[in-house]
């Protein structure tokens, strides 16, 4: 495939790690600069990306959803899922912020119980392609491993009742913003299939 030539795979490497490089700074940044609200806060530029991130990625999915029937199920649960988060992550703005997650997590379901018997076929096309493996891997460090390793317990083994939270703080943060970089990714990775695919007349 054209898309893994070595040419290709080189300018990736070295175009995520520039990624990498630039979102490893912005955390550094905050560590040297923290904003009026203390480190890692909410306008710092940490949590920034990791909103925009999770905004990329809605559009994103729903566009592949609407652009690609294939995957449409999957992608618009997809969707759903990080537009709760999306609307989590605003929650220092919007007090409220429960019923609108609510509400897309309600229409999230519709969706799942109107397309149940495309999900299969949808869920194989998704998971067949190698930019899901970015996906997947950046859910997880996102959603579960951030939080198991944010724990509080954890980082008080290492460091005492005054001075933990600090740590605490970057590292959540921090592997939240490399797990939405992953997923971020993951979308890149999806756009190039399908726009090969539409490009040569494939659905």
């Amino acid at each position: 495939m054209k898309s893994y030539t070595p040419l290709n795979i080189a300018v990736r490497v070295i175009g995520y790690s520039l990624l990498f490089f630039g979102i490893a700074e912005a955390i550094r940044f905050d560590a040297v600069h923290p904003m009026e609200d203390g480190y890692f806060g909410e306008i710092s530029l940490t949590e920034i990306f990791q909103e925009l991130f999770l905004l990329s990625l809605v559009v994103f999915y729903f566009l592949v959803g609407t652009r690609h029937k294939p995957v449409q199920p999957v992608a618009n649960l997809v969707a759903a899922f990080l537009l709760i988060a999306f609307i989590r992550e605003l929650s220092f703005i919007i007090a409220w912020w429960f019923w609108p997650a609510l509400t897309v997590l309600i229409l999230a379901i519709w969706l799942m119980w109107r397309d149940f018997g495309k999900l299969k076929s949808a869920t194989h096309e998704f998971f067949a392609q190698p930019a899901s493996v970015w996906f997947f891997a950046g859910f997880l460090v996102t959603f579960i491993f951030s939080r198991l390793f944010g724990r509080s317990k954890f980082w008080l083994e290492l460091y005492d009742e005054n001075s933990y939270r600090l740590a605490k703080a970057a590292t959540e943060e921090g592997l939240e913003l490399l797990g939405d970089t992953l997923m971020l990714i993951s979308a890149f990775e999806f756009y190039l299939v399908f726009w090969k695919r539409k490009k040569s007349g494939r659905k």
